[in-house]
């Protein structure tokens, strides 16, 4: 014969459970609600790089020298993961992803650089996503941070362009005359 004796720890399990099954019940309504309105923001893509044309090695800028306003064309690649959302397409026209859009978010306010199309056919985790911007933009010489945000159409949102970001230095088209050191032999004739 099996008998089972009440205890204060059966008690303090107990409401333990409870307390962890009602957080469930109480969160669990506006998660299906949020869920079932189709207003979902899709997740951010990943880690993104960005390529600015290279300039030689002699074009840095100087800290003494002010910023210049230079042309580049901005070139992004990154990661996304549609195993969540997957591309739209003509039969997939809702809770899924729509475009990648390229933003400038070194100020607190983003700017939008250019979108970039999504494979209907993409499915899974797809690596090496790359965007290349249709024309040169007007960019400050110095540090950059440029980000990547992944857009549902509407109703859906658009994910944080700054949980995607990558640090970039655009350098000056006119670097600085290199300095060479004085010489102390005289020249060869």
């Amino acid at each position: 014969m099996l008998s089972i004796k009440q205890s204060g720890l059966g008690k303090k399990i107990f409401a333990a459970f409870f307390a962890i099954g009602a957080t469930i019940i109480v969160l669990m309504p506006a998660y299906l609600a949020a869920q079932a309105s189709g207003k979902l923001t899709p997740p951010a893509p990943s880690q993104s790089t960005v390529q600015v044309p290279a300039q030689p090695a002699s074009a840095t800028q100087t800290p003494e020298a002010p910023p210049q306003v230079v042309q580049r064309t901005v070139t992004v690649t990154f990661d996304y993961d549609f195993s969540i959302f997957p591309p739209c397409s003509a039969k997939v026209t809702k809770k899924c992803i729509q475009q990648f859009n390229v933003w400038e978010v070194s100020a607190p306010k983003p700017i939008f650089l250019f979108s970039i199309p999504v494979s209907p056919d993409a499915k899974g985790l797809v690596k090496g996503i790359t965007g290349t911007a249709t024309k040169k933009r007007a960019l400050f010489t110095g540090p950059h941070r440029f980000g990547v945000s992944a857009k549902m159409p509407p109703p859906g949102g658009e994910s944080n362009p700054y949980q995607c970001m990558v640090f970039a230095q655009v350098l000056p088209d006119n670097p600085a005359a290199p300095t060479q050191a004085p010489s102390s032999s005289s020249p060869q004739k």
